[in-house]
């Protein structure tokens, strides 16, 4: 791509918006150009194809939760109410880029998949080893699902209708929710489910007809 500049820019907020309202599948580069006041073909001066239009706002998304969550904490529960409040914060602030973020990460090539999933991974991977130095009786695969749960969780506002979306201190509900939601991997409950699931796992099958 060449270097990023007011017609760069204009194309890609135009293909965020786009890819939001309709779903990658659903947008051509006649469309993105059309809409943005150029030409389809004149798009690729700018980008090479569709593709690298998603995966360059893709990048975009990913570099703003890091930034949102960047920093480096003592206290482990300082840290993850720091990780969630930010990812908080992009979710409802930048709502149409997070949306393709969540939605259309599949939609890549598998050219770029492999660098696109390690940075993710990266990303997971820093909440897993926050929520292991705050919950250390848990195992990985537990705070692994954990962590995909309360993105899940986050991320499902770009599909919430815009009323809901205008709700008094919403980012203090989301951000209260999840670190509630959390807080189960420290009760007595969690450890009552994983010592069952780690029973039932030991006894042999049932063959009986």
């Amino acid at each position: 791509m060449a270097n990023r500049n007011d017609r760069s820019e204009q194309i890609l907020r135009t293909a965020m918006h786009l890819f939001h309202e309709r779903g990658f599948d659903g947008v051509g580069v006649d469309l993105i150009g059309e809409t943005a006041g150029v030409s389809g073909p004149a798009i690729y001066r700018y980008f090479s194809g569709k593709d690298e239009i998603l995966m360059t706002l893709l990048d975009e998304a990913i570099d703003r939760v890091l930034m949102s969550t960047g920093g480096q904490f003592d206290d482990p529960r300082e840290e993850l109410e720091h990780l969630v409040r930010g990812h908080v914060q992009r979710a409802l602030e930048e709502r149409e880029l997070m949306s393709v973020w969540t939605r259309e990460r599949n939609s890549i090539p598998k050219a770029y998949r492999s660098r696109l999933s390690a940075r993710i991974k990266r990303y997971i991977d820093r909440w897993v080893d926050c929520l292991h130095a705050c919950y250390p009786d848990q195992s990985r695969d537990v705070l692994n699902a954990a962590v995909h749960a309360t993105h899940g969780l986050i991320d499902s506002t770009s599909m919430w209708p815009e009323k809901s979306l205008r709700t008094a201190g919403l980012d203090d509900i989301l951000t209260g929710m999840a670190l509630q939601g959390l807080e189960w991997l420290g009760s007595d409950t969690s450890r009552t489910t994983s010592k069952s699931r780690s029973v039932r796992q030991k006894r042999p099958s049932d063959r009986s007809a």
